[in-house]
């Protein structure tokens, strides 16, 4: 997928009314991961998302850093895209999920941002059985950790935004008119009205996905093609697919087309 570019409406929103201030910052996204909703038997496949973002300033962030079967595939990805490892100066951390943050200590000059929340979460006897709990234990001791609190401007049109439900910290980044948003939007079908699941607290998930969706011009979701705003509605920018390689029987093809609901 060709990389995106969103170039904010407005930056620096203020609270009672103020008006919206025009910037010309241009943000390039790349999906390196592109997220597919589903399970199986065994449970979640946890095949998620994840951005590399790309700032007019030559700042280098990713969003999200895949699973553990993903530890090799992604620095080939970002190798792809012109970027080594050490030239990744910062990773957002949506949440402390397997599937999402197993691999943020690839990349060892980077700044690691996660939500306070989260991270308090994650070390607590509350935490959900997806949660990284040993990696949480040592992120919690990384010398470049950046623990957020509230919402936070990262500058060059770049915010993280306050978006729990799914877990206690959740976090998404706001780049302009798009939202890379984890798991507090799993995939389209979230946007129907229901919950969810699993889920830490059903309300506030719901509120969460209701402020994505009046917020941005084109979201990420976490286990899904990007969703783009045309007219009243949302259009996807394809089906998610995920070819498979099998030892005797070849590649096949796994795709979602037939509109049928999804879970991340």
């Amino acid at each position: 997928m060709p990389p995106a570019k969103h170039a904010p409406a407005a930056e620096g929103r203020l609270p009672r009314g103020g008006r919206r201030r025009e910037v010309a910052w241009l943000v390039v996204i790349r999906t390196l991961l592109e997220g597919f909703p589903g399970r199986s038997e065994r449970g979640f496949l946890g095949w998620s998302s994840c951005q590399l973002v790309l700032t007019p300033g030559g700042r280098r962030l990713l969003f999200d850093t895949g699973g553990m079967n993903e530890r090799v595939e992604l620095p080939a990805r970002l190798a792809a895209a012109g970027v080594a490892p050490e030239e990744v100066e910062a990773v957002v951390l949506s949440h402390l999920h397997f599937d999402h943050a197993a691999n943020w200590e690839l990349f060892p000059r980077a700044e690691i941002l996660v939500h306070r929340r989260e991270l308090e979460y994650a070390a607590s006897d509350g935490a959900d059985p997806a949660t990284l709990r040993c990696q949480a234990r040592e992120l919690a001791r990384h010398p470049r950790l950046r623990p957020v609190e509230g919402e936070l401007e990262l500058g060059e049109g770049l915010r993280l935004l306050e978006v729990p439900g799914h877990t206690p910290g959740s976090l998404a980044l706001e780049a302009g008119e798009a939202v890379l948003c984890g798991d507090a939007l799993k995939n389209r079908w979230d946007l129907e009205g229901g919950v969810p699941q699993p889920v830490w607290d059903p309300g506030l998930a719901r509120a969460s996905i209701q402020r994505l969706a009046a917020r941005a011009g084109r979201l990420y979701p976490g286990h899904d093609a990007p969703l783009e705003r045309r007219g009243g509605g949302w259009v996807p920018a394809g089906w998610p697919r995920m070819r498979l390689w099998l030892p005797a029987g070849g590649m096949r093809e796994v795709a979602l087309e037939d509109g049928g609901g999804g879970e991340g």
